[in-house]
């Protein structure tokens, strides 16, 4: 089974998935955060055999979540609960800034990237998940 990451935004959404062996996560597409999203996002959990979403939540410099973060949770208890019942949530602080810096060092203009900015935060966001995951079991061994 895969990870499905999701960089939750108030027009879009902004969607990555690991590969098989959930070792690497890749930016896959944007979608439209409308009447749709159900039945996109359940479309693509079947199709990519998806175990698990990481949502990437919006906590302030302080580490606490507000009035976006809390958007976002009644978006996915809407959503998502009901088509992927495994949903963890992972800190998304400067995964804009971070996908913004990553289109720039590829030459491209961030104003008209938007989708790209999205679809790689959540690529940020998927593999920061990846990685604590590592860093954990390596603790536990």
């Amino acid at each position: 089974m895969r990870l499905l990451g999701l960089d939750i935004g108030d027009k879009r959404i902004g969607v990555a998935v690991t590969d098989k062996l959930e070792t690497i996560a890749s930016p896959l597409t944007v979608i439209a955060n409308d009447d749709k999203l159900k039945e996109n996002l359940s479309k693509i959990i079947k199709d990519y055999d998806v175990g698990k979403v990481i949502v990437g939540l919006p906590y302030n410099l302080k580490g606490e979540h507000g009035f976006q973060a809390e958007k976002i949770k009644s978006l996915v208890d809407e959503v998502l609960k009901e088509i992927c019942p495994e949903i963890e949530y992972i800190d998304e602080r400067f995964t804009s800034k971070i996908s913004s810096g990553i289109l720039k060092a590829e030459g491209k203009k961030v104003k008209k990237s938007a989708g790209n900015i999205d679809k790689i935060s959540a690529a940020v966001i998927l593999n920061d998940y990846l990685t604590i995951k590592k860093k954990k079991h390596v603790f536990r061994s």
